[in-house]
C-alpha cells in the first residue's frame, strides 16, 4: 500500500461585493435618515430614502443570487427597510 498524504485546502469564502454594498448602504441610511431630519434641506426623504431603498434592492439581489454572505444582505434589507417604516412613521405622525 502506498502511503499518500493527501492535504486540503479550506478556505472561508469571502463574502460577496453585493452583501457588503448592501450592508454598507443600510448603515449609511441611518445617519442619512436619522441625523439629516431636520437639520438638512430636504430631510431624510433626500439623504436616507435613497440609500435605504438601495439597501433593500442591493439586499434583496444578493439573497436572490444566493451571494455568500448572506447575513450582510439580510442586515442591510432590515436596516434599510426599518429606516423607510420610520420616515413613513415620521410623516405620518407629523401630518396629524
Amino acid at each position: 500500500m502506498s502511503n499518500t498524504n493527501h492535504s486540503v485546502n479550506v478556505q472561508r469564502e469571502s463574502t460577496s461585493r453585493t452583501s457588503i454594498a448592501a450592508l454598507v448602504l443600510g448603515v449609511l441610511s441611518l445617519p442619512g435618515s436619522l441625523l439629516a431630519w431636520d437639520t438638512l434641506p430636504g430631510g431624510g426623504f433626500v439623504w436616507g430614502l435613497p440609500l435605504a431603498i438601495a439597501a433593500v434592492v442591493v439586499g434583496v439581489k444578493a439573497v436572490r443570487d444566493g451571494a455568500t454572505g448572506r447575513a450582510a444582505a439580510f442586515a442591510g434589507v432590515f436596516l434599510g427597510g426599518a429606516m423607510i417604516a420610520m420616515m413613513v412613521v415620521w410623516t405620518a405622525v407629523g401630518a396629524g
